[in-house]
This record gives C-alpha cells, sequence and structure tokens, in this order.
C-alpha cells in the first residue's frame, strides 16, 4: 500500500551478512533490568547504588521458504532454508559478534546468537524458526604489568679459593691440616682469639671465606678445636 514502510532486516559478520527473506509480523526488544547493589548504611538504611543493568535482547520468529514468492518475500533470489539454517547455527556455535541491523525500527546492535531453532514444514520444507539475540558489550582493554620474581637458592659458605700465604695447597674440607702455632678463636669472624694453642695435626671441619677461615679439631700434638688464620696451618 502507498505510504507503506519498507521493512528490512539484514545480519551482518565481518564481510559475511545474511538479508532476511520474510519479515515477521513483529519484532521483540527485551531492555534489560537495572542491577543496583544494595548497601545498609549506618543510621540511613538501606541505599541502593548504581551497579549497571542485564543485558539487552532481540529477536523475532518467522520461515526461509524454499522457493519466492512475491506476495511475502522481500526479494527473489534467495538461498534455500538449508544455507540459512548454517550460518546461523555456525554463528551460534562460534560466539560470533553480529550486527543486526533494522533501519525501519531504528535497529543497529552489536549482538551475539542467544537462541536459534526450528522445524521444517510442509512438503516443499520451509524452515519455520526462532531467533534470539543477546547484547555484546566490548570491555575495555586492561594493561597488565608482569612481575619478575627472582629466586635466591639457599647455599654453603664460599670455600676459599685461593691457598693463603704459606700454603702449597688450597685446604678443603675434610683434609688432615698442621696447625703451626698461633691464635685459635670461638668463631670465624671473631676479633680476639679465645687462646693461643701449639703445633699440633687437626682434621679440617669447616671451611668459609671469613677472617679466619679453618675450623679444626687435633688428633695429636696440642689440644686445638676452633677457628685458625690460614696463615698458622698447612696441609698435610
Amino acid at each position: 500500500m502507498k505510504g507503506d514502510i519498507a521493512v528490512n532486516i539484514t545480519i551482518k559478520a565481518g564481510s559475511d551478512s545474511l538479508n532476511i527473506p520474510v519479515i515477521p509480523s513483529k519484532v521483540s526488544l527485551l531492555f534489560g533490568n537495572s542491577t543496583p547493589k544494595t548497601v545498609d548504611i549506618w543510621q540511613l538504611g538501606e541505599v541502593d547504588f548504581n551497579n549497571g543493568k542485564e543485558l539487552d535482547g532481540l529477536g523475532w520468529s518467522s520461515f526461509f521458504p524454499a522457493r519466492y514468492d512475491p506476495s511475502y518475500c522481500r526479494f527473489s533470489n534467495i538461498p534455500t532454508p538449508t544455507t540459512y539454517r548454517d550460518k546461523l547455527e555456525g554463528w551460534k556455535k562460534t560466539g560470533t559478534v553480529v550486527q543486526v541491523i533494522c533501519p525501519a525500527y531504528d535497529i543497529n546492535r552489536s549482538m551475539k546468537i542467544k537462541t536459534f531453532q526450528g522445524e521444517y514444514k510442509g512438503q516443499e520444507a520451509d524452515f519455520y524458526y526462532d531467533l534470539e539475540f543477546k547484547e555484546y558489550v566490548k570491555l575495555p582493554q586492561v594493561k597488565v604489568e608482569a612481575k619478575k620474581y627472582i629466586v635466591v637458592e639457599k647455599r654453603d659458605p664460599v670455600p676459599v679459593s685461593k691457598p693463603s700465604s704459606g700454603n702449597k695447597t688450597a685446604i678443603k674440607k675434610g683434609d688432615k691440616v698442621r696447625f703451626k702455632g698461633g691464635p685459635v678463636y670461638v668463631s670465624s669472624d671473631a676479633s680476639r682469639p679465645a687462646a693461643n694453642r701449639g703445633r699440633a695435626d687437626c682434621n679440617c671441619t669447616i671451611v668459609n671465606s671469613n677472617k679466619h677461615p679453618y675450623h679444626l679439631i687435633h688428633y695429636s700434638g696440642d689440644i686445638v678445636y676452633g677457628w685458625v688464620n690460614a696463615s698458622d696451618c698447612e696441609k698435610i
């Protein structure tokens, strides 16, 4: 009739698109409800804070005809019902974001297919379907900075790598050592000796890199039990 509005519905996914051949008798718009957050505040009671809203919805019911009929088809070169069915079901399965466009209803929305189902009817096998969309909201990208964590493994005290003056060979833990006489300390970094001992043959039980690097225990000679200077002993 003269003055009728031309209604066209197109579903686009990138460069791919489908034109709906039979315009549904109605298109349902479902506007998401608000979702306020209720908080109990001292001496005020319950207060609602805006917490966004539910996603909008869109849907309709129609059919994909097996052949062109000018009384209800919007255009003549229509794909088969199976072509429509497979395309919509594929977009639904992959969660493809589509653009639903209907200028007559002022609709141009980014959405995803929530429900698509139908059945074949009649001897010509027209496909009658129900199609429902859900609003798609793209979240802003958030830049996350990766942090580096350094794990420091514990290790034994560093052994003396070079022989001290008077030693022909570096002394290691477990070596037999001749103590030539001198101060003996209670710790490897002590400032004062605990005693002065004479000549003795000893076992080296600990080695580190402090001021008095060798811990000796005598097995003959004078009583030596403690830390000594590298210059006062030599490897046997």
